[in-house]
């Protein structure tokens, strides 16, 4: 993860660093950052095109880490810093290579706890920043992958209701009742095993059981 005083104070160029799968499929590495708190998260206007709403990505380059790319690149042009908590996955770019026949990028996004954000960053003459509920995030966001990203985010209804304390604990509590069924079944088992054995060794020597 890179440290406060590594962040960059110009956002980088060119691609001369760029990571390249299979010497084609460009790597570029995003986050989704969030604010537990209040379950909101970060979205930014593109640089390129006027309107629209998106996740923070950008080229993952061979002096870094692909987490530490997607940290640069949230800071570079969202101003966000903050703790990478989660590996969200993997997505291929839309558009496929006619020559190898292979995508022309893979998206690997991460999602971050944001810290802080900073008043002066790269690219704030160049991008707006604002903060979104869950909901209206998926409304916002332009890219279809982008929607897909975010409904893997821990803040999804889905993943809140799966990461409820109360949840947990009878999950929980319902496992260990079935690796204890499990082992008292084993106990009886061995129990009439011992038992059987002990009856096969009494008839076969013959003895009278005692009254």
């Amino acid at each position: 993860m890179l440290r406060n005083n590594s962040y960059p104070t110009v956002a980088r160029t060119g691609r001369e660093k760029q990571v390249y799968e299979k010497g084609c499929i460009r790597q570029v590495a995003g986050c989704v950052p969030i604010n537990r708190k209040t379950g909101k998260i970060l979205l930014i206007t593109r640089r390129k095109k006027e309107g629209g709403w998106v996740l923070p990505k950008g080229g993952w380059e061979n002096d870094e880490s692909e987490r530490d790319a997607a940290a640069r690149e949230t800071y570079e042009e969202a101003g966000a810093k903050g703790r990478l908590t989660s590996f969200i996955g993997v997505w291929n770019h839309h558009s496929v290579d006619e020559k190898t026949g292979l995508p022309k990028a893979n998206f690997l996004f991460f999602e971050m706890d944001v810290d802080n954000l900073e008043e002066i960053w790269p690219e704030m003459d160049e991008r707006d920043r604002q903060w979104f509920a869950y909901e209206d995030a998926l409304k916002a966001l332009i890219k279809p992958f982008m929607r897909e990203v975010v409904k893997k985010c821990s803040l999804a209804p889905s993943n809140i209701q799966n990461n409820k304390p109360g949840l947990s604990i009878l999950k929980k509590i319902g496992e260990n009742r079935k690796e204890i069924s499990i082992w008292q079944f084993s106990i009886v088992i061995i129990i009439l095993v011992i038992f059987i054995w002990y009856l096969t060794i009494k008839c076969n020597n013959g003895l009278d059981f005692p009254s």
